[in-house]
């Protein structure tokens, strides 16, 4: 999903104006540096740090805040080197604040709708057939095995896998348990190519609500109203 598509809110301690401007109206860039503020700064504890240590992350952040339109965080880190120990508590405060607002934006895109697909399978025809039904709307992703997938999963963020019945000798099952094992996957959503009477023993390896089944020959309208139906879970 491109970051352009996220409606910019009006931020009560951002100024957007400011930093569309600094990155001369680079909207998508710009939204993806201020996630990466939030991910790089949601989970840390200014109190814990030493003296060197915060000055370096006042630092930092002063010159993100600044051309980020975040003017009030900037103010506070500017006065920082005067009276350190008063403007740490503002500074711990103003960070808190750029944090809160920029938490639900992000989560919301991240939950809103499946965007990167992996295919674990190894017959070409399954391959070509829905990289034709799915390739105009999902980046799709392809793994030949289940180290492949795993290896793929340790540097992508996966919405949806979608599953041969069998792989390497391996059957699907098999390998969704070793990824299980390997990787984060609880909140992947999973389409799997079977038979229909495997489908209630795979029902019980995982949420039902992430989990579909496909069979042969595929329908691009069935694999279309599934990842639909993923994508209202995924909102709820």
């Amino acid at each position: 999903m491109s970051h352009s598509n996220i409606n910019l809110p009006l931020f009560k301690y951002i100024d957007t104006t400011v930093g569309l401007k600094y990155l001369n109206g680079n909207r998508e860039l710009y939204i993806k540096i201020l996630e990466n503020f939030l991910i790089r700064y949601k989970n840390i504890d200014i109190t814990a740090l030493s003296e060197e240590e915060l000055l370096n992350v006042a630092h930092t952040i002063k010159g993100l805040s600044a051309t980020l339109g975040m003017k009030q965080l900037t103010e506070v880190l500017i006065n920082m080197q005067k009276n350190q120990e008063q403007t740490t508590l503002k500074f711990t405060k103003e960070l808190e604040k750029i944090l809160q607002e920029l938490t639900p934006i992000f989560n919301k895109e991240k939950s809103r709708e499946i965007s990167t697909i992996l295919l674990i399978n190894n017959s070409r025809e399954e391959i070509d057939e829905l990289i034709d039904i799915l390739d105009d709307e999902y980046d799709i992703l392809l793994a030949l095995n289940q180290y492949e997938a795993l290896e793929i999963f340790d540097t992508e963020e996966i919405d949806l896998v979608i599953l041969h019945k069998e792989i390497d000798n391996m059957c699907g099952i098999e390998v969704f348990n070793f990824l299980k094992k390997h990787a984060n996957i609880e909140k992947t959503s999973l389409i799997f190519i079977t038979q229909q009477e495997y489908e209630k023993d795979i029902e019980k390896l995982y949420n039902h609500r992430s989990i579909s089944f496909i069979h042969r020959p595929f329908q691009e309208t069935e694999i279309k109203k599934q990842i639909k139906i993923f994508n209202n879970h995924r909102e709820l």
